[in-house]
């Protein structure tokens, strides 16, 4: 995105005040509060049922949501004259969850909770919902084996491609393991019912994505919410505060007080907790960079990750005991 991307504002029914350079993007101060100006490549339609459930939450009373904001045409997306395409969406000046704050992660943890008690929007576009939990870990784990195939007929091996075929077994039998668990206690029926419902996640939600104001919390960048089990948010927020944390089970369980306290989970849900918490997901996202990558050249942090990887099993399988 460029200065002359700009241009587009026109379209707007705003009085623009300034702009600046954002992260990826430009925001202004306008008339009407803080915008923010993206580019987009995603699907239209995707956008407006993504705008839809903003205006539900927003009409529920959470407010602190990144609404996308109308042309004077009425749509949401303006092109310029190369075709490029825009979104505005609303700005919240205010800083990011500090994954090494307890207060932050509590608050954060606090607000999923109140934000899932809103995610509840019947409709009809069932071509954005979730995957059962079984078939995303027997694909996931198909790329595993795909992987070690690839890294056993390297030659010669990197020290990372060394480390990776030694870690290899440990992991792949934690992967096998819950995914036969999950075939085995996860029922479709079960995810059709969180679908039949509207009950949705917000797709994409970590620390980055949750913005401390003053006063309140602001949730943006809902761009993957989807029909599923909330509990989905919970895992991955609770995943990666937990990984850069050392797997603290006293965190953890705080965590989890801090979510019943406002929303229970329900059976169903814990148990998709579980599983994905034993799931070596860190390992099988290591392994598809790895796999994604040029490996004429490989990264000294790919070696790093997996020794902290290694390391930090102990402390992963002492936090899974509280999920007992």
């Amino acid at each position: 995105m460029n200065e002359r991307s700009l241009k587009v504002l026109e379209q707007y029914d705003l009085e623009i005040i300034s702009t600046r350079r954002g992260r990826g993007s430009y925001i202004c101060e306008t008339d009407q509060g803080w915008k923010q100006l993206w580019s987009f490549t995603g699907s239209e339609k995707k956008l407006a049922f993504q705008n839809r459930i903003l205006k539900g939450l927003r009409e529920s009373g959470y407010e602190q949501v990144d609404l996308i904001q109308e042309n004077r045409e009425g749509g949401l997306v303006v092109k310029d004259w190369e075709d490029n395409r825009y979104v505005m969406k609303d700005c919240f000046p205010g800083r990011e969850c500090s994954p090494s704050s307890e207060k932050d992660i509590l608050e954060a943890v606090e607000n999923l909770a109140r934000l899932h008690l809103l995610l509840r929007f019947p409709g009809e576009e069932r071509e954005y919902c979730g995957q059962m939990l079984s078939e995303e870990l027997e694909a996931k784990n198909r790329e595993l084996k795909k992987v070690r195939a690839f890294v056993r007929r390297r030659e010669p091996k990197h020290s990372f491609e060394q480390l990776f075929l030694q870690s290899f077994t440990e992991f792949f039998d934690q992967a096998l393991a819950v995914e036969k668990q999950a075939k085995e206690s996860c029922s479709r029926q079960e995810l059709e019912e969180q679908i039949q419902r509207g009950t949705l996640c917000h797709g994409d939600y970590h620390y980055h994505h949750v913005l401390f104001l003053n006063p309140g919390v602001a949730t943006v960048h809902f761009e993957k919410c989807r029909f599923d089990f909330p509990v989905q948010d919970l895992y991955q927020f609770m995943r990666k505060i937990l990984e850069k944390q050392g797997w603290e089970p006293g965190l953890g369980e705080r965590m989890l007080d801090a979510y019943d306290r406002i929303r229970r989970l329900p059976e169903a849900e814990l148990k998709i907790l579980r599983l994905r918490m034993a799931y070596p997901e860190k390992f099988w996202k290591l392994a598809n960079h790895y796999y994604g990558s040029r490996k004429a050249w490989i990264p000294v942090r790919y070696q790093q990750k997996l020794e902290l990887l290694n390391r930090q099993q102990k402390q992963k399988n002492n936090f899974l005991k509280i999920l007992e």
